[in-house]
């Protein structure tokens, strides 16, 4: 398959949004997925061969009539109903219904000769370019003769669509529509294809592929390109579906060698990527070539040729996969192409995320489909209360922690659906409200409301004994066991930036590359939501990271303390809208090399969350230190004044509920102990907050 880097292409491409990024794009992977099919069935090369010949036997045939009709081309308007099955999770491709709508006139424009650049083509084809009669219409009946608008959208972890699965879930019968997947990217076989390298705008596969009425007889397209004229490039995949190669051949790769289609009219090309030649010059390969061709990848499609449109036409007409089916009477009234009834609404209504905090607004979007909305209304569990129940968006605040319930209703006069779907709501009261430090010591345990996410299977996130940045403790992952792409992550409790302004955010790690090809990750993400939707504000690269610490070395690497090196995060301008926050919760995402993975090892620790400036001077002047700790009863808070102060404290359990509180009095120069009594409290970790003149110091107690 070809894969080559673009910045913009005209049809075939897009705009991109990084102009520091290099993306690749391969316009079509239709010979790539046959090709896989193949090695997948062993029967279905054979079965692919003889359907091809009955097929070019029968186009064939249909040019000879033609002859003995004088050229004339039958009057038979073959009609395809069409279903789009848009694939998404929320995001930008679930596209509206309108646009799919301008993409299929955009397609009945390409195949009925009516686009505006008609007069530009070149005038050794521009004659040969005819209506060919072939009209896509939506299907108004599923296969159930239910009433639908052929545009149904389904929430689908498949929208990040992997060639090898061949999940094809909601195909309806491809012998009575043409099925179209509408998904977020296309990748081979990659689990997560943002790492396939390359963009895929869609595929499908030549009839007799698979066995009729196969779920796999369909076309799946990237929703990228579906607007305007980047839409030819869905009438180049229904081309292929209608047994269309591409001008320059059986093949993925234009530009290599001259290559032929197979049709009587389209000279043989090399074909073009990106760009548009004169005709006159072409590939060289003819003169002239028709280097405007909608089944060409260069940059100028305009164009079907007299040729293709009689193989297409023979193809419709053919039993091969079940292609004559299609237009028949009985089945243009089963799928209800011309049926102008009005659909009920399917009720469809998502928040911007699933999880949310208690007390925080939670933006929730009427994205119903079918048919019109006429009336609407919201409900919710968990105490909600939302701000215009009857309104396409509103917002939702819930009071109750917990899993709550959203239902949306949506009614016209053919009727009316209920769609539900749950909320995770956390309490949103924040873990640390003061100034906290976590290194990680006197426990090989993971700290109260700290998490663990270990994405590799593997090893994750663990304690380490041997020494840390302070103490002797740190976090730590072994790379050496981390396999290529493996990602864990490292989730902090939430910490309430609004009431404290100024707070400063630091953290500490040391790592070292095992090789300088070796390209792990660090990505710090921060919420803002109760872990509902995380952003990056901190990614260093592995030199950054290695530069200072452990450097490059194939000897596993465990750091001395000055091998660690400090982050400030609230330094970062990535971080500043969390900044005024009242509950933030940061990660950290450690992502191995994708290509070589078994790396060496990384490690974080002293976690410092400063709600003033000089906070850790100001321990330091009092001679702050709280013992025995852990405790099974007493501990003691000792602390010595140069200048009178107001002090008061309070133990919180890890929930932030208020176990003891003690009320502010003013303590005189000197020495003063303060003995706090929790031998009734169950064992577990607490947290004691100190307030002196208004400069809160928080500290972990063990209750054991």
């Amino acid at each position: 398959m070809k894969k080559i880097s673009i910045v913009l292409l005209s049809t075939f491409g897009f705009y991109l949004s990084n102009a520091q990024e290099t993306k690749q794009i391969i316009p079509c992977a239709t010979y790539e997925a046959m090709e896989m099919a193949f090695q997948q069935d062993p029967e279905a090369k054979a079965r692919y061969n003889v359907a091809q010949k009955e097929l070019e036997e029968a186009y064939k045939n249909y040019e000879e009539s033609l002859k003995l009709h004088q050229g004339k081309t039958a009057a038979f308007q073959y009609t395809i109903p069409v279903v789009f099955h848009v694939l998404h999770t929320n995001g930008p491709e679930n596209i509206s219904d309108a646009v799919l709508i301008n993409a299929l006139a955009q397609v009945n424009s390409d195949y009925a000769r009516m686009g505006s650049d008609t007069g530009t083509i070149y005038s050794a084809f521009k004659s040969l370019y005819i209506n060919s009669d072939i009209v896509f219409m939506l299907a108004h009946k599923d296969p159930s003769g239910n009433c639908t608008s052929g545009i149904v959208h389904y929430y689908n972890t498949n929208t990040n669509w992997v060639q090898l699965n061949f999940p094809y879930p909601y195909t309806w019968n491809p012998t009575k529509y043409l099925n179209i997947y509408i998904v977020k990217e296309i990748c081979q076989s990659a689990p997560n294809c943002s790492t396939s390298g390359g963009i895929v705008v869609g595929y499908t596969y030549k009839p007799g592929t698979w066995s009729t009425g196969s779920s796999r007889d369909a076309i799946v397209y990237n929703y990228q390109f579906l607007t305007g004229t980047q839409a030819r490039s869905l009438s180049h995949e229904i081309g292929h579906w209608l047994n269309l190669s591409h001008t320059f051949g059986n093949t993925n790769n234009p530009g290599v060698s001259c290559g032929d289609d197979g049709i009587a009219d389209t000279p043989p090309t090399k074909g073009f990527f990106s760009t548009c030649p004169s005709s006159a010059t072409g590939s060289g390969c003819a003169s002239p070539e028709n280097v405007e061709n909608i089944m060409d990848y260069s940059s100028c499609p305009k164009m079907f040729t007299v040729g293709q449109t009689n193989a297409m036409r023979s193809a419709l007409a053919s039993s091969v996969s079940g292609r004559n089916n299609l237009s028949t009477s009985a089945n243009l009234i089963a799928t209800g192409v011309n049926d102008t009834s009005t659909c009920k609404p399917i009720a469809y209504g998502y928040p911007a995320t699933f999880t949310t905090c208690t007390g925080s607004s939670l933006t929730v979007t009427d994205r119903s489909f079918n048919g019109p909305v006429a009336s609407r209304t919201w409900a919710a569990t968990g105490g909600a209360t939302i701000a215009n129940p009857s309104a396409s968006v509103t917002t939702i605040v819930f009071s109750n922690a917990g899993v709550q319930t959203v239902s949306l209703t949506t009614c016209n006069f053919a009727g009316c659906t209920t769609y539900t779907f749950n909320v995770n709501v956390v309490n949103g009261t924040p873990n640390i409200t003061a100034s906290y430090l976590e290194s990680f010591e006197g426990s090989t345990s993971l700290p109260a409301n700290w998490s663990v996410i270990n994405g590799s299977g593997g090893t994750t996130y663990q304690v380490y004994t041997g020494g840390g940045a302070t103490g002797s403790n740190a976090m730590f992952i072994d790379g050496s066991l981390e396999p290529p792409g493996a990602e864990e992550t490292l989730e902090t409790p939430s910490y309430d930036f609004q009431n404290n302004s100024g707070a400063i955010f630091t953290f500490k790690y040391a790592y070292a590359r095992k090789t300088s090809s070796h390209n792990d990750k660090l990505i710090v993400q921060a919420s803002a939501d109760c872990g509902g939707t995380w952003t990056n504000v901190y990614q260093p690269s592995a030199s950054t990271m290695a530069s200072g610490s452990g450097g490059t070395t194939s000897t596993p690497f465990y750091p001395t303390p000055s091998q660690f090196k400090t982050y400030t995060l609230t330094s970062n301008p990535a971080f500043t809208s969390f900044k005024t926050k009242p509950n933030v919760k940061i990660r950290f995402v450690f992502q191995e090399d994708a290509t070589n993975g078994f790396g060496n090892n990384f490690f974080l620790d002293d976690i410092n969350f400063s709600t003033t400036v000089g906070v850790n001077e100001l321990t330091q002047s009092i001679g702050l230190s709280v013992s025995p700790n852990p405790t099974n009863s007493n501990f003691t808070i000792k602390f010595t004044l140069s200048d009178p102060a107001e002090l008061n404290y309070q133990v919180t359990d890890i929930l932030g509920k208020t176990i003891l509180k003690s009320n502010k009095q003013t303590y005189q120069v000197g020495e003063h102990d303060i003995d706090v009594n929790i031998s009734a409290l169950p064992a577990g970790i607490y947290f004691l907050q100190l307030e002196l003149n208004g400069q809160k110091i928080a500290r972990k107690i063990i209750k054991e």
